[in-house]
């Protein structure tokens, strides 16, 4: 009996060391042969300027890319750190399912985590979801040692796990706030717990006091940014994604196992709460606006091992699981190999070499500045090895790139815009690119002594203005150029512009765009200098109500961009 328990385990592990090794070759090969999403690229750009945080996410992501684009300056060096995370992630997993040993236990459990499509993408794609994961579940797997010994090992390993869970994605404070309440009574007695907390808060420091210095731009845009008025759309994609998230064939399979699992000791309850707190969770962030559906990637854990836990000595449900898992192991892995291979015939964000091509021979020699993308720019970047840039303006959110310095390098300088299919552009030229990808065409000029003024601070004296209809409203203002140069209104092909624009709060798009609003005194404003100037503004009579006022800077026919902070305006009769 001993011999054949032995065989058994021995047998167990190794097959799911080899399923590991397998599922490790078969992501590297996908990350070495498919090329960048536009996400990656824009990832990598942040691993090319290492910092303590980025506009959208913490550094995590940054620092893995940096150290596996050491090792290999192409695709698979932007993944290779991401695609050994999720090796670990489930190495981890395998430990908290106990670590089985009959192979008909193990063939459950490597079918599960095969066949979720959360799995599939984040094995070979680098993004913030994949630190996520693999901290996820490390910490899972540390949370019920240190409840049964809070030993300083234990303290201070779970502590850096927290870190490095806020440092990969901020969805990591659920992890830990939801697996806290869990177990709230306990916990709080356990010294153990505020050192560990207290430690991990220590560690999480620098990339808070960068968040102090910059003006917290995450939290700002993560908090309030992603605000819209409720559209039922929203709800019910989220309730249509997490099927899909999770297997739509296997998802009936896993609400089951979850429904008949027992949650009577603290790390099931810790499950439990995970899965409830989550989707319950980002079920109320639909009431504020669009919900991603891999923002639940976690739950992947816990359901997974709920799912397999549930199987065990139920041969039926076994065999649902194993076969539905195969239908889908299949069609994933004829998907991957045709995006792989380039012969995917449908468009994907994958596929932009061809786009960039074309519009590299455009702009021949002139530096190439986008509309309104983060994007863009980090995929034309990768793959010209030419920097790029962006204008945002106040149809589109800011992204990194509004915190970089880089676009001063164009100041007084010749560029080529490309302008959005949408640009209203009286003398650009329309360049169509290939149909496998997200762009169809853009709207591409040549730029001549571009003023740079993104950057440029206009602070209202006032925060409330109210105005009778038919009247005109004067409002004083102060410019401040934060520049090492001046910034000139007026000059070249594209001049710079000053814009006043109206928001109702309801409509993200402006409702009303005032062009031309002042002129800077001299017609420019000094390196490092701040003005005083004023302005006169006049709004139609049909239009009251409350509104948001803005004001900022405009380049030629681009949109303004937002360069005010937000004044009150009030337009009704008193």
């Amino acid at each position: 009996m001993n011999q054949v328990s032995g065989s058994n385990e021995t047998n167990g592990k190794t097959l799911f060391l080899g399923f590991l090794f397998v599922w490790l070759l078969l992501n590297l090969f996908q990350a070495a042969f498919t090329e960048l999403d536009p996400d990656e690229a824009y990832y990598w750009m942040y691993s090319q300027a290492l910092d303590w945080g980025y506009f959208d996410h913490p550094p995590m992501i940054a620092l893995m890319i940096r150290a596996g684009y050491a090792c290999f300056q192409n695709e698979l060096g932007v993944r290779l750190i991401a695609v050994l995370l999720q090796t670990g992630t489930f190495f981890f997993i395998w430990l908290l399912a106990g670590q089985p040993e009959k192979r008909r236990d193990v063939w459950v459990l490597v079918a599960l985590l095969a066949a979720l499509p959360l799995f599939q993408t984040y094995g070979f794609i680098a993004a913030p979801d994949a630190p996520l994961l693999f901290f996820g579940a490390a910490f899972l797997w540390l949370y019920p040692r240190f409840l049964q010994q809070s030993s300083w090992l234990n303290t201070f390993l779970l502590g850096a796990c927290m870190a490095a869970l806020l440092y990969s994605k901020y969805h990591g404070i659920l992890l830990i706030g939801f697996v806290t309440l869990s177990n709230l009574r306990t916990l709080l007695r356990t010294p153990a717990f505020y050192v560990a907390a207290i430690f991990g808060c220590l560690l999480f420091m620098p990339h808070l006091y960068w968040q102090y210095a910059q003006e917290f731009p995450s939290f700002r845009y993560h908090l309030s940014g992603r605000d819209d008025p409720y559209e039922l759309k929203h709800t019910v994609t989220y309730l249509l994604n997490q099927p899909v998230m999770f297997n739509p064939l296997l998802f009936l399979l896993i609400l089951k196992a979850v429904w008949h699992s027992e949650f009577k000791n603290a790390e099931r309850r810790a499950w439990l709460f995970l899965i409830v707190g989550f989707w319950a969770f980002f079920f109320w962030a639909t009431f504020k606006g669009h919900a991603e559906p891999q923002w639940t990637g976690l739950l992947a854990i816990p359901l997974v091992l709920l799912t397999y836990e549930y199987a065990l000595g139920r041969d039926v449900f076994r065999r649902w699981i194993l076969r539905l898992s195969a239908i889908t192991v299949a069609g994933f892995l004829i998907g991957r190999l045709l995006l792989a291979s380039g012969w995917i015939p449908l468009p994907t964000e994958f596929q932009n070499r061809k786009w960039i091509e074309t519009l590299r021979k455009e702009a021949g020699d002139l530096p190439v500045v986008f509309q309104n993308s983060y994007r863009h720019p980090s995929k034309y970047t990768f793959y010209t090895g030419e920097r790029a840039y962006t204008f945002t303006d106040v149809f589109y959110r800011k992204s990194q790139y509004d915190l970089w310095e880089w676009e001063t390098a164009l100041h007084n300088r010749s560029a080529f815009i490309a302008g959005n299919e949408d640009w209203e552009c009286t003398d650009c030229k329309t360049v169509e690119t290939p149909w496998k990808n997200e762009v169809k065409e853009f709207h591409v000029l040549r730029a001549d002594s571009l003023q740079v003024a993104g950057k440029l601070a206009i602070t209202p004296a006032s925060a409330s203005v109210s105005v009778k209809p038919g009247e005109s409203a004067m409002i004083f203002l102060r410019i401040k150029n934060p520049y090492p140069f001046e910034v000139r209104q007026g000059v070249g092909t594209m001049p710079l512009t000053f814009s006043a624009m109206l928001f109702d709060g309801v409509q993200e798009a402006p409702v009303l765009i005032l062009d031309d609003v002042f002129v800077l005194p001299r017609g420019k404003i000094g390196a490092g200098a701040t003005i005083e100037t004023n302005t006169v503004l006049s709004f139609p009579e049909e239009l009251t109500g409350k509104f948001t006022l803005v004001f900022g800077t405009r380049t030629g026919e681009l949109p303004p961009a937002v360069n005010s902070s937000p004044i009150e305006l009030i337009l009704a009769k008193f």
